[in-house]
């Protein structure tokens, strides 16, 4: 055989090895169980039931199902695996009791590190010394319908983390920091549809920290959908915090009764092309009790180019609605936005001054169409935040096509804008938002 025919059959060799291991691999993707009358010494074959969560864990790959039957189990477990999009390896809670309880000798309950295509789905865990559920350096990573409660530090923190979704999962009861607290440079995020309360700093914090390597910028994120309340006692904190991050989009998020900021936008160090810019935010609802409360929004000094619109900010009557302390102020737009809960004559906190909204509106050209109006929710006391039929916040907000305009003279949001197009419109609980006069102010679109 001459060599162009041997490399042609150890070609073709190579790719039926491939081919098989393939084969194999998807043919070996099982489920698996965990339960606390489970085995860690059986065989890991389809339909297996282990006894500890790092007993299965170091059988599980991509491809495989391990589903935790009701019961309490150790944390303190790390998994490393990088599987494919289309054979994720899903740990999933088979119920609402499944619990991982403590961190063992380690600080998290359960580690994703180096972690690729994995899905964590309905699990419950507490009382770790520092996280519940911590991605370190991992993509494509979905954490969904979990609940972490009690924890040391955080709900929910990712470490270098990209590429992710932190969908429906409930954070509470965090005793030093953050409900979900998105850390370091860590870009392409999803944090949607979450409940965050009764935590000691932020309900969601996401910083890029310059000072922990990487670029220091964490970009292109969506936060939406999202439930704060009752965070930030006593140390303080927003409801929703971001620092050091760049296109963004925040929409549709309920924030109710914390004790300190609604939403924030600045950078704490590092070189202004690591801080805060490009933020689209539309569509909340920020309230605060009477005589609590900083401002609904505040955009610090080194921030630039953020559009508020279509929000309604409620004060506690402590603070303005807004603060905005930008050495940019030419590229900060308000507009089309429901403000109420203090005195117009104290609407506006301005580089520590505060100002009435005339003076607002004549010394930049913002809030031209906003509305000083009760915005008339259904039961706020019960934490109903819808509007009433009589809401002035009806109809009162920017269309989609008048935000990217907006957008577009501000420039460099073309992240933003292809995002905006992509995403439905719909508010808070998926409803289709208006598009006839105009989409309601808020996270609520109202029923019609």
């Amino acid at each position: 055989m001459d060599t162009r025919s041997i490399r042609q059959a150890l070609s073709v060799s190579i790719l039926l090895f491939v081919l098989s291991i393939a084969l194999n691999f998807n043919a070996y993707a099982r489920t698996m169980y965990l339960a606390p009358d489970g085995n860690d010494d059986v065989s890991a074959e389809q339909g297996a039931t282990f006894r500890t969560l790092r007993g299965a864990i170091r059988h599980l790959w991509g491809g495989d199902t391990l589903i935790i039957k009701s019961g309490t189990y150790q944390g303190g477990v790390s998994i490393r695996r990088g599987c494919k999009p289309d054979n994720p390896l899903v740990i999933k809670a088979e119920g609402p009791y499944a619990v991982i309880r403590g961190s063992g000798n380690g600080r998290d309950a359960v580690t994703l590190n180096d972690c690729y295509n994995v899905i964590l789905d309905g699990l419950v865990v507490t009382g770790a010394s520092r996280a519940g559920i911590l991605l370190s350096h991992s993509k494509f990573v979905t954490v969904r319908n979990c609940t972490s409660f009690s924890n040391g530090k955080w709900g929910i923190f990712t470490d270098h983390a990209s590429d992710f979704l932190l969908e429906g999962n409930e954070c509470y009861g965090s005793a030093d920091e953050h409900g979900i607290y998105h850390s370091n440079s860590g870009d392409n995020f999803i944090i949607r549809n979450n409940i965050l309360h009764h935590n000691y700093g932020c309900g969601i914090h996401v910083n890029g920290d310059p000072e922990y390597g990487g670029d220091g910028v964490i970009s292109f994120g969506i936060i939406e959908g999202n439930i704060c309340y009752r965070n930030g006692r006593p140390k303080g904190g927003a409801g929703i915090n971001m620092t050091h991050v760049q296109d963004v989009i925040v929409r549709n998020n309920l924030l109710y009764h914390n004790y300190a900021g609604g939403i924030t936008f600045y950078q704490d160090t590092g070189t202004f092309e690591q801080g805060s810019k490009r933020a689209l935010i539309t569509g909340n609802t920020v309230v605060y009790s009477p005589g609590e409360g900083r401002s609904g929004t505040l955009i610090m000094p080194t921030s630039e180019k953020v559009l508020l619109c279509n929000n309604i900010f409620v004060s506690g009557g402590q603070r303005g609605t807004i603060e905005v302390n930008s050495d940019y102020l030419k590229s900060i737009i308000s507009d089309h936005n429901v403000f109420w809960g203090v005195g117009q004559e104290s609407m506006v906190e301005i580089k520590g001054e505060t100002i009435s909204l005339s003076a607002w509106r004549s010394r930049t050209g913002n809030d031209i169409h906003s509305l000083v109006a009760d915005p008339l929710f259904i039961d706020p006391s019960a934490g109903n935040f819808k509007l009433t039929g009589s809401s002035r916040a009806i109809d009162c907000g920017l269309e989609t096509k008048q935000i990217k305009n907006i957008l577009d003279g501000l420039g460099g949001f073309e992240w933003v804008i292809s995002r905006l197009e992509q995403q439905p419109k719909v508010d808070l609980r998926g409803q289709k938002r208006q598009s006839g006069k105009g989409p309601d102010a808020g996270a609520y679109e109202i029923e019609r």
